[in-house]
């Protein structure tokens, strides 16, 4: 039970179900999942060991990243990525782009749902990146995502379309395809600090930038 509720509620706050800066009645939570106060607050305890919320004296909320901590986590993301890519990189062969490709297809449907496509926007990154052959890389990575996720949730209900996200994941396919290294690090760094940077100006109030 305790594992459950801790897996739920990991999943709304990666989802953006409960949003950064969200306070979280533990006895709601408790009535909804028809559980006792206990595995709701021991859940929230190991969701606290992860970073993603934080105990008040009197409160329990969704932890809430400043601009410049958003900032520093995709620069950490993008550290991993690229080593990530680095050691990925060689090990493809044609049945990884082809996935890659498959799920790309996916994503360009016109009536993609939002939640549709950020599942399988890190579905298309975690499949390249399992080329690594490298599960401690794909743990940190993972690790990271989970603390970006919420975040990716406002990115996504910010932008009006999909569409120059899709042409940089476009370009890094050809890059993995001709296996140009160089160049899909470039890219990487441009895709991720395209990103955040869309994270920042949602949390700003300011304009998605283009």
């Amino acid at each position: 039970m305790n594992d459950e509720v801790y897996e739920r509620l990991r999943q709304w706050i990666t989802t953006g179900t409960l949003l950064p800066g969200m306070k979280i009645s533990i006895r709601s939570i408790a009535d909804s999942f028809g559980v006792s106060t206990m595995p709701v607050r021991e859940a929230l305890r190991r969701l606290e060991s992860d970073g993603l919320v934080v105990f008040g004296r009197r409160s329990v909320t969704v932890t809430l990243l400043s601009t410049d901590q958003v900032q520093q986590v995709f620069q950490i993301r993008l550290r991993l990525e690229q080593l990530a890519a680095e050691w990925a990189i060689d090990q493809v062969d044609e049945d990884d782009i082809a996935d890659l490709e498959s799920i790309l297809a996916k994503m360009d449907r016109p009536d993609i749902g939002v939640d549709e496509w950020r599942h399988l926007n890190q579905d298309f990154h975690r499949r390249f990146y399992d080329c690594a052959r490298s599960p401690h890389l794909l743990e940190l990575i993972r690790n990271v995502w989970d603390k970006v996720e919420p975040y990716m949730a406002i990115y996504a209900s910010t932008v009006q379309d999909f569409a120059e996200a899709q042409r940089q994941h476009s370009e890094m396919l050809e890059l993995i395809r001709g296996r140009r290294l160089s160049a899909l690090l470039t890219a990487t760094a441009e895709h991720l600090d395209y990103t955040a940077r869309t994270v920042v100006a949602a949390l700003e109030g300011a304009a998605p930038p283009k």
